[in-house]
């Protein structure tokens, strides 16, 4: 049942090569014309508000256009405002472009997380969530291989990558999925079908947003060179490429909720592991724990995609997806201001105290709503109903017993319903 969906795959690989690509030559762009370390920030932050704006707005043109003409269009607007980035000339024009690159990228996310959410099925849909997830992470560590920060070439690659990336969905016939019969965003509705994935893409958001942030500054902190602190960021995604093919194959088996809130608590324990490591440690140590993190915390998020779809109506699948990518920026953007706090105050280790934390809290709310779901759900006795003296019921259960002979076979005993 993958097949069909390999042509989308293919479109996600090259337009995630792109990604990363942009994301390592926008900071050294920035820098060599100028900019203060405020004004990249603040043009960070401009991607992550455009991010989302793309979330909510995905849905409804997904429903519109159709899934094809919809990925088509946003990648020729990739491909504008990759023309228009050599040209920015100050921090306003930068962070205005950044914030349209949000919404081009959400809108492409939203897209194809939405086509194979859709397309896939219950019994397969986490691992091929999986494959989906490695594929993009190796495009996404491959990008900045690419980068040569002279000139205006990486600017002609990339958009080379997106325009690449129009050719798989527009040129073959992959099995389209029915259109997205609800557009609006709903978060309240989402958290009552599937409150475990909705507040495990925050947490995620929230844990994995600050690690990525911090974990040069933690390895320089605890005494590694610089390469071998910038080399934590390789082990964290190297680590979540041979797991999450495993944990997706296993949330095809399992209940979801419980390989999720499993990781999650997994989670906590490397972390507080982790921030028990004293300066000093050998880079070979540092590197295996981060890769162990990654192993298990970066591929929550997949598993949440995964255990929405398979509750929500299939009309709502684009939706829910903008939903959760929404609901996971949110994470990523106020996830690092507290934990920056915590660094500062209990040094490096306090990065991990964090996470300890977001990850053990997940672990218990996921244990928490799994055991009130399945206590709402269990059988029991049939509510009393008082019932009229002078009704047939209340005839035979109340008036004497005459017309059962002794002697015959015992009344049958019917047993409660199941209570659903």
């Amino acid at each position: 049942m993958m097949a069909p969906l390999l042509p989308v795959m293919a479109a996600a690989v090259l337009m995630q090569a792109g990604n990363g690509l942009l994301q390592a030559l926008l900071p050294l762009r920035m820098q060599a014309q100028g900019l203060s370390a405020a004004d990249i920030g603040m043009v960070a932050s401009a991607y992550g508000v455009g991010f989302a704006a793309g979330c909510l707005a995905a849905p409804r043109v997904v429903r519109k256009l159709g899934f094809v003409r919809a990925y088509a269009g946003l990648a020729a607007l990739m491909a504008i405002l990759a023309l228009a980035l050599p040209l920015a000339g100050g921090s306003v024009g930068w962070i205005l472009l950044r914030a349209l690159t949000g919404v081009g990228f959400a809108g492409l996310f939203t897209v194809i997380e939405g086509w194979i959410g859709s397309g896939a099925q219950d019994g397969n849909r986490g691992r091929i969530l999986a494959v989906y997830m490695v594929t993009t992470k190796l495009a996404l560590m491959a990008g900045p291989l690419l980068l040569d920060p002279g000139g205006d070439q990486p600017f002609r690659l990339l958009i080379l990558l997106i325009l690449l990336s129009v050719l798989p969905v527009a040129v073959t016939r992959p099995v389209r999925p029915a259109l997205p019969t609800a557009v609006s965003l709903d978060l309240s509705g989402l958290f009552r079908l599937a409150p475990s994935a909705l507040v495990g893409c925050f947490a995620v958001g929230v844990v994995t947003g600050t690690m990525i942030a911090f974990a040069p500054l933690y390895g320089l902190r605890i005494g590694l060179s610089e390469p071998a602190a910038a080399a934590l960021l390789v082990a964290l995604q190297g680590g979540s490429l041979l797991a999450q093919w495993p944990l997706g194959a296993l949330s095809d088996r399992r209940d979801r909720r419980v390989v999720i809130a499993a990781v999650a608590a997994a989670g906590a324990v490397l972390s507080a592991g982790l921030a028990l490591l004293p300066a000093g440690s050998p880079a070979w140590l540092v590197w295996t724990g981060f890769a162990l993190w990654g192993s298990q915390v970066l591929c929550i998020y997949a598993l949440c995609v995964a255990h929405a779809c398979d509750v929500v109506p299939p009309g709502r699948i684009v939706p829910t997806v903008s939903g959760l990518l929404v609901v996971w920026a949110a994470g990523a953007m106020v996830g690092p201001v507290p934990g920056a706090l915590l660094m500062d105050r209990l040094g490096p280790s306090g990065l991990f105290v964090y996470a300890a934390a977001g990850c053990a809290a997940l672990a218990a709310f996921v244990l928490i709503r799994r055991a009130v779901r399945e206590r709402d759900r269990a059988p029991g006795p049939p509510a009393f109903r008082p019932l009229p003296p002078d009704s047939l019921t209340g005839a035979a259960i109340s008036g004497p017993r005459t017309d059962i002979d002794p002697s015959g076979p015992p009344p049958v005993d019917i047993g409660p319903p199941d209570g659903r």
